[in-house]
């Protein structure tokens, strides 16, 4: 009797634990394919060695890719406003903790991807970032 209440503890507690999660696909922004190299040691890219610094590279990604030095890591997000199409005044510049879109006034936190001012349902498209010595590689 207490080995079969145990299992059925034991099972629920399993299923208790799994939790749904559910995606968005963004619809606004396709996947694109690329793969870049950022070199720190250039002079563009050199304020990425210290904290709460970012830039804006320009030839990946949609409408380029925003790129952040948390602190403690690197983030890299997609450009352009995740909450409608890109067009002329969607790419988003950075501003030390965050970006802003000029089409409608959306505002992201660079630290977590999440839309901090504005409307919208989606937050920063995020990439893949990894760091070797002074280089980023980002890609998606």
């Amino acid at each position: 009797m207490k080995k079969s209440v145990l299992l059925i503890f034991l099972v629920f507690l399993l299923f208790s634990a799994c939790k749904k999660t559910t995606e968005y696909n963004n619809p606004y922004l396709e996947d694109v394919s690329f793969s870049i190299e950022i070199n720190m040691n250039l002079p563009e890219y050199s304020s990425l060695k210290y904290a709460n610094n970012s830039v804006l590279v320009h030839n990946a990604g949609i409408k380029g890719v925003l790129v952040f030095n948390t602190g403690n890591g690197y983030n890299a997000f997609e450009a352009s406003d995740p909450n409608h199409y890109p067009s002329a005044c969607s790419t988003m510049q950075p501003n030390q903790f965050t970006c802003k879109c000029d089409c409608e006034d959306n505002t992201y936190s660079l630290h977590t991807g999440q839309l901090s001012s504005g409307e919208g349902r989606y937050g920063l498209k995020p990439y893949h970032i990894v760091q070797s010595e002074n280089k980023l590689i980002i890609s998606n």
